[in-house]
C-alpha cells in the first residue's frame, strides 16, 4: 500500500505513535509518506519506503498569521496525486484529520481518509466551542476512525453525539527500545546517590499532567523513605512546581532534567513511575516504564486503567489523594521483591498487549477494510 501519515513531530504520544507506525509499516514493504511541518523525531531521513514532506506555511500580507491549515491542506494532495496514495492517515482530528478529508474532497486522486483520535484533540481543542462542528466534521466524514482506548472511544461519541463507528486500537511500544537493558550504573550514578530510590516523573508540566501533585505527593515520602523525584520535561506549570518545591524544602530532594528526546535511556533507571495525571486518553508514559520493568504509580482515571492493573503493574488511585499515593510509592521503593515482580508484570502485559508488531496488523488491517469497504475507482 501507499500510505500518508500526517502527524505533529513532537516526542508526545501521537508523535511517537504515528512515527513508529510509519517506521513498521515501512519494514513491512509499504511506501510510506509523512506530512507535517517538520520531520518527525523519530526519523532520521534515511530510512527505507520512508518519504518526508515538509509543510511550509504560506504567508500573505493581508493576514497577520501564517495560514498552515491551507499549506497542509494543498500538501497532502499533492502528495496524495504524485505517489497516488491510497490512504491518508491523520493523526488528531483538528487540524490533520479536517485538511485531509478537504484534501481527499479536491484531489484528482481518490483516496480513503482514516483519522486516529489521541485525547487532546477532542478533549482539550474538542471544548472549544467555535471548533466544534469542525472536529465533528471531520470524525464524521472520514472512512475510518481509530482511537486508543476504549474510554476515549465512549468519551468521543458521547462529546459529539455521533453514531460512528470507532475502532480501539490502543497504543503500543517498540520493546527493543524500551528495554531494561537500557538501565544503566552510570546514568544511574548520575541521577542519585546509591542509597536513593528514583521515582520519575516525565510530562509536559501542564495543569493536565498535575505536576503540583507530584510535589505535594512526594513530599508525604520524606522521612518514610530515601528517595529522589527526578523530572524530566517542562511546560507552564515548571515555575510552580519549582516555587512549592522551596516552599516545602524539597530542593535537595528533585531534580529537574528538563526535555529529554532519548526517554528510553532515562526511565530504565527509575524505581518507580509516578504519573498521577487529571486526564489521560491512554497513558503512554505508563506503557513505556512497564516495557522497562519499572512498576507505575499512576491515576485511576479515564484510558489508564486499560493500561496499568492495580496490584500487578502498580498502583492507581486517585490523583488528588495525595496520602493514598505516597503510601503507594512508599511501599514499592521500600520493598525491593514488590519492585521487580511488579516490573516483569508490567513487562510481560506490554509484551502480550501491546507490541508494536500487534498493533501494526490491527492498522493494517484497518486500511485494508476500508479500501475495499470505499469501493471506487481513481479518476487520475
Amino acid at each position: 500500500m501507499k500510505i500518508g501519515i500526517v502527524c505533529h513531530p513532537s516526542i508526545g504520544g501521537s508523535g511517537l505513535v504515528a512515527s513508529q507506525l510509519g517506521l513498521g509499516l515501512a519494514k513491512l514493504g509499504h511506501d510510506v509518506h509523512f506530512i507535517s511541518r517538520t520531520m518527525p523525531f523519530k526519523l532520521v531521513g534515511q530510512e527505507k519506503n520512508i518519504s518526508f514532506h515538509m509543510v511550509e506555511p504560506i504567508t500573505y500580507p493581508l493576514f497577520q498569521d501564517n495560514l498552515y491549515t491551507f499549506a497542509l491542506t494543498a500538501m497532502i494532495i499533492e502528495v496524495a496525486e504524485k505517489y497516488s496514495i491510497d490512504i491518508m492517515h491523520a493523526h488528531y482530528s483538528i487540524p490533520h484529520s479536517l485538511c485531509a478529508n478537504l484534501a481527499s474532497r479536491i484531489s484528482r486522486h481518490r483516496f480513503c481518509t482514516v483519522t486516529t483520535i489521541h485525547g487532546t484533540d477532542t478533549k482539550v481543542v474538542g471544548q472549544n466551542k467555535p471548533l466544534y462542528p469542525l472536529n465533528r466534521y471531520s470524525i464524521m466524514k472520514s472512512d475510518c476512525v481509530t482511537t486508543v482506548s476504549e474510554y476515549q472511544k465512549e468519551h468521543t461519541l458521547e462529546h459529539f453525539h455521533l453514531n460512528t463507528n470507532i475502532e480501539v486500537i490502543h497504543n503500543f511500544i517498540d520493546l527493543d527500545v524500551f528495554s531494561p537493558e537500557f538501565a544503566s550504573s552510570q546514568v544511574r550514578e548520575q541521577l542519585a546517590t546509591p542509597d536513593e530510590k528514583i521515582i520519575m516523573h516525565i510530562s509536559n508540566f501542564r495543569q493536565p499532567k498535575n505536576t503540583v501533585g507530584v510535589i505535594r505527593a512526594f513530599a508525604r515520602t520524606v522521612g518514610k523513605i530515601r528517595a529522589r523525584l527526578v523530572l524530566v520535561g517542562d511546560g507552564p506549570d515548571l515555575e510552580q512546581v519549582k516555587n512549592l518545591c522551596h516552599d516545602l524544602k524539597l530542593e535537595d530532594r528533585v531534580t529537574f532534567m528538563g526535555k529529554r528526546q532519548h526517554i528510553e535511556k532515562i526511565i530504565a533507571n527509575a524505581d518507580c513511575i509516578f504519573q498521577p495525571s487529571y486526564a489521560e486518553s491512554f497513558g503512554m508514559v505508563a506503557l513505556e516504564a512497564m516495557a522497562c520493568c519499572i512498576p507505575v504509580v499512576s491515576s485511576d482515571l479515564d484510558g489508564i486503567p486499560e493500561v496499568v492493573v492495580h496490584g500487578e503493574t502498580g498502583y492507581l488511585g486517585h490523583p488528588d489523594d495525595y496520602d493514598t499515593m505516597a503510601d503507594y510509592l512508599v511501599r514499592i521503593c521500600s520493598d525491593d521483591v514488590l519492585q521487580k515482580t511488579m516490573g516483569q508484570q508490567g513487562r510481560q502485559r506490554a509484551q502480550e498487549y501491546f507490541s508494536d508488531h500487534r498493533q501494526i496488523e490491527k492498522y493494517l488491517s484497518c486500511y485494508q477494510k476500508t479500501l475495499t469497504n470505499a469501493n471506487f475507482v481513481n479518476w487520475s
